[in-house]
């Protein structure tokens, strides 16, 4: 507990002098001195022994641009009122208030008085932060003493990379991401229902449509589009040696930007998707430390499979670039062996290189559908607007046609 030193002094003085000159005055001064002296010690130890602090965060994710709440109660519990509390609450400036570290209050409680403070955070960065610790002072009614206190009290908030439809970013929302229409029955899906017809000896009766039977008093199966369910694997390359330095930070999260607009799209038709990098992590930012690379191993590769959105929004979460990680041909070309057949291979990467496409179409001869997306300029221009049924489609998203994409968004 801190206080004035002098109030000590006083007191030696007022004692003395009580001693010395007696008299009433001097005897009621002395004892008023005292009395100040010790109550309001003993009654901020009390509050800070009833004090209650609690936080709420609405969610632990959120995307991109969005804001979220986030609540402090602060309780009183004991029987004495609490003139004076200071509450810091730490968080980064990455996504604090105004872009700064920290926020703090100065409230008074009455005995059993609760009170809400309340402040937004904004998802001005993606990446993971920590909110915490919460650094208290409280002080007396004279301003005499005060206790100073830090409640380890942390929550953890993720907020994912900018997502935007997959239309406005100039890429198609049909083939060869998704389903694709296949013309042997042998493929029927049989949650895409065609029509209805006469039933024909030979038909499943688990095809018949009972209510359509009763209706047309005659035997009527259900017919099915004819589709089968590819799986994509999305690619992205974080390499800073494939990049142009000027441009490469814009760059980079613009791919990660497209990589998570893609995931979101077919997770929402509920497709099976996977993901690669040959990026590294990075660890939680805090008020007193910005984002850091983990370490220096690469993320673990994960296969397409329904049900995996938010682990991959996720990961591009905590993602960052490295010069010192493996080629993205050689990762490509390590996933190859891995993929099964007929799989949409979705490569997001600064630039085609001749490299690069020479080995897209070993992909396409070995079964694939290649779509390459860059994100700094485009080479092979002759595969730009090509048909969604071609088996390799290239994209160049720049990024001032993301930015304008966020502008349109901002104005609406």
């Amino acid at each position: 507990m801190q206080k004035v030193p002098y109030w000590r002094a006083l007191i030696w003085i007022a004692g003395i002098s009580a001693l010395l000159f007696k008299g009433p005055f001097i005897y009621f001064m002395f004892y008023l001195l005292l009395l100040v002296w010790l109550i309001p010690p003993m009654l901020l130890r009390s509050s800070e022994k009833h004090l209650r602090i609690t936080r709420e965060i609405e969610t632990d994710a959120v995307f991109f641009g969005e804001r979220m709440k986030v609540k402090i109660k602060v309780q009183n519990a004991s029987r004495f009122p609490l003139v004076w509390l200071k509450i810091r609450e730490a968080c980064p400036r990455q996504i604090g208030p105004k872009m700064r570290s920290s926020v703090s209050w100065v409230v008074s409680l009455k005995p059993g008085e609760t009170k809400t403070l309340e402040y937004h955070i904004f998802g001005g960065k993606r990446g993971a932060y920590v909110i915490g610790p919460i650094k208290l002072e409280l002080g007396d009614i004279f301003g005499l003493y005060k206790r100073e206190l830090e409640l380890q009290l942390f929550d953890f908030v993720t907020v994912y990379p900018k997502v935007v439809p997959i239309e406005e970013l100039g890429l198609t929302s049909t083939q060869p991401i998704g389903n694709l229409k296949h013309p042997q029955k042998i493929y029927e899906d049989p949650l895409k229902i065609a029509g209805l017809r006469d039933y024909k000896p030979g038909d499943s009766p688990k095809h018949i449509s009972w209510k359509a039977t009763a209706r047309q008093e005659k035997l009527m199966v259900r017919e099915y589009e004819a589709t089968m369910t590819l799986d994509t694997m999305i690619l992205v390359d974080l390499d800073s040696r494939d990049y142009v330095s000027a441009t490469y930070e814009n760059a980079k999260e613009l791919a990660i930007s497209v990589a998570a607009s893609i995931t979101a799209h077919l997770t929402r038709k509920r497709q099976a998707i996977g993901l690669a990098t040959n990026g590294v992590p990075m660890a939680e930012a805090s008020a007193h430390s910005d984002t850091r690379i983990l370490d220096d191993e690469p993320l673990e590769n994960i296969m397409p499979k329904k049900g995996q959105g938010r682990q991959f929004l996720e990961i591009l979460s905590r993602i960052e670039g490295t010069s010192s990680g493996e080629s993205f041909v050689g990762l490509c070309q390590r996933m190859k062996a891995k993929l099964p057949w007929g799989t949409t291979v979705v490569m997001i990467v600064p630039r085609d290189t001749d490299e690069l496409m020479r080995f897209a179409q070993s992909l396409i001869e070995s079964g694939f559908k290649v779509v390459i997306i860059t994100v700094q300029s485009a080479k092979f221009r002759e595969y730009l607007g090509r048909s969604t049924t071609s088996s390799l489609i290239l994209y160049q998203i720049r990024e001032e046609d993301e930015m304008s994409v966020l502008e349109r968004k901002r104005e609406a």
